[in-house]
């Protein structure tokens, strides 16, 4: 068995992660560009792949259609310039409240990220029908 020391986080990672949850405190598309380069490629659970150009307007999308949406970052490691950021959201869609976990695993350069993959069970978000 191998024992594995925690690193501790870079300071690019600190400040991106603080910058993450500053975004959530307040989440709008246009502020998409304050962490995400135009130029990133985003793969998203359940909308599938984009630029980070693009992912202003998903993000705008996803806001109007899901009002009241929360995310709750908990906390985050670092490898390299890979950075995960485990969150919790919550969410009403058809007078249920909704509440799952997921992982957004970054790739991050120059402060910003280029790659980003966005992990949850999109089954969730899925109303009875």
């Amino acid at each position: 068995m191998s024992e594995h020391t925690p690193q501790p986080l870079s300071p690019e990672h600190r400040d991106f992660f603080e910058r993450f949850k500053s975004f959530w405190a307040n989440p709008t598309g246009a502020r998409v560009a304050e962490i995400i380069a135009a130029d990133a490629t985003i793969h998203f659970s359940g909308q599938g792949t984009f630029s980070g150009a693009e992912y202003v307007n998903v993000m705008r999308g996803l806001l109007d259609s899901m009002p009241g949406l929360e995310v709750t970052p908990l906390d985050c490691a670092g490898n390299g310039e890979l950075l995960y950021i485990h969150w919790r959201t919550s969410v009403t869609i058809a007078n249920q409240k909704i509440e799952y976990v997921g992982v957004d695993r970054f790739r991050i350069a120059q402060g910003m990220a280029i790659e980003e993959y966005v992990i949850f069970d999109s089954a969730v978000l899925q109303t009875g029908g």
